[in-house]
């Protein structure tokens, strides 16, 4: 009896071919994805690092490093202290037209701020370029999820700078002068110089990683969910960081990452935005208690394992999410109940605290 047979070959001939195939794809498949994570993983290297060069020309030109808020030599309106180290930046990134509007804003009293969720704004009679507003590819992880603005039309960002390893941006600790810990703090009170991080700038972070919320409402869809702790939070009592370490319980959030969602105004002040603590390890929830003010924010990013970290003097790291991030007296202190904030000297959270400030005097180097 012969066997069917398609175009020359038998039944059971095409369907083994067909098996073949298919195991092959399904070999194939995750060597490509790996490839293409590798590659956009270097892509997001090469990203993080020039904004790290772009502060130090920034440095040479000005003597000072961007600040998160408060920019030295910004003219004054109502909105600027909330325009953010972004903006600082663009004449060093290629990004000279947005900077000279930038400027222009509050020089000519035009109607435009870092919030403003619009692509053009209206001045004397022409439509102008919203300097904070599309999508610059630049300040994002090509790893990222979002690939278009989130929030309106504002200019969402995946890179946030260093403030260190104490709460920054809540209401009894906005007008201390003595949250700088990190290379970035208000720019009416520190001017943060090369000479400010004696650490050593191959010790100290400058950026990190920590992914942008891409849906409304939507908190469980942040890597690294969101915990919803005490209203006390941002003083950072140590049992309430543990709270938040072990926690992501955070759906029911009303205010916090919903229209203040991380990272979705590249240009607007605070750490909800554009900036990052560094007391709890990279991919580990943030805290809050419904308001973009009483939070901390955590390092992450969409690459298996941690996130990249551009140090102070240019280089860039791949930072395990398992680093240490507890000092070696940590159970003393949480025992005792005590608060990060206004610490001075080694930083309360290890190695990657460590990274997080520019004079603690730390012994250990960065990885």
């Amino acid at each position: 009896m012969s066997r069917k047979t398609v175009r020359g070959f038998t039944l059971v001939e095409l369907l083994v071919v067909i098996a073949i195939i298919g195991i092959l794809i399904g070999l194939l498949l995750p060597a490509v994805q790996a490839a293409r994570e590798a590659a956009r993983r270097m892509e997001c290297s090469n990203n993080i690092k020039q904004l790290a060069l772009a502060c130090h020309n920034m440095h040479d030109a000005t003597r000072h490093f961007p600040s998160l808020c408060y920019q030295v030599g910004y003219p004054k309106d109502s909105y600027h202290w909330r325009v953010a180290w972004c903006a600082m930046l663009f004449p060093y990134l290629e990004q000279t037209a947005r900077y000279n509007i930038v400027l222009q804003i509050p020089e000519q009293g035009m109607d435009c701020a870092p919030y403003t969720k619009t692509a053009t704004f209206e001045f004397n009679g022409q439509t102008i370029q919203n300097p904070y507003a599309g999508f610059i590819p630049a300040f994002i992880c090509p790893s990222e999820k979002v690939a278009d603005p989130v929030n309106g039309d504002l200019a969402p960002v995946s890179y946030r700078i260093n403030i260190g390893d104490e709460t920054y941006c809540n209401p009894e600790s906005f007008t201390k002068d003595r949250l700088n810990r990190g290379v970035a703090a208000r720019g009416d009170q520190v001017k943060m110089k090369m000479s400010s991080i004696s650490d050593g700038t191959s010790n100290t972070g400058m950026f990190t990683e920590s992914t942008v919320s891409p849906n409304v409402g939507k908190v469980a869809t942040l890597k690294g969910g969101v915990a919803q702790v005490s209203g006390e939070v941002h003083k950072m009592a140590l049992p309430l960081v543990e709270e938040c370490r072990n926690s992501k319980n955070g759906s029911q959030l009303s205010n916090v990452f919903t229209e203040s969602r991380r990272g979705v105004r590249m240009d607007a002040y605070g750490t909800i935005y554009t900036a990052v603590h560094w007391i709890l390890p990279p991919n580990s929830p943030s805290c809050a208690y419904n308001g973009a003010e009483r939070c901390f924010t955590s390092a992450s990013s969409y690459h298996a394992g941690g996130c990249q970290v551009a140090m102070c003097d240019g280089s860039v790291r791949f930072v395990s999410d398992t680093i240490d991030c507890k000092r070696s007296d940590y159970a003393n202190l949480l025992s005792s109940g005590a608060s990060g904030v206004g610490n001075s000297g080694e930083s309360y959270f290890g190695v990657w605290g460590a990274i997080g400030t520019r004079d603690g005097c730390e012994s250990v180097a960065a990885p």
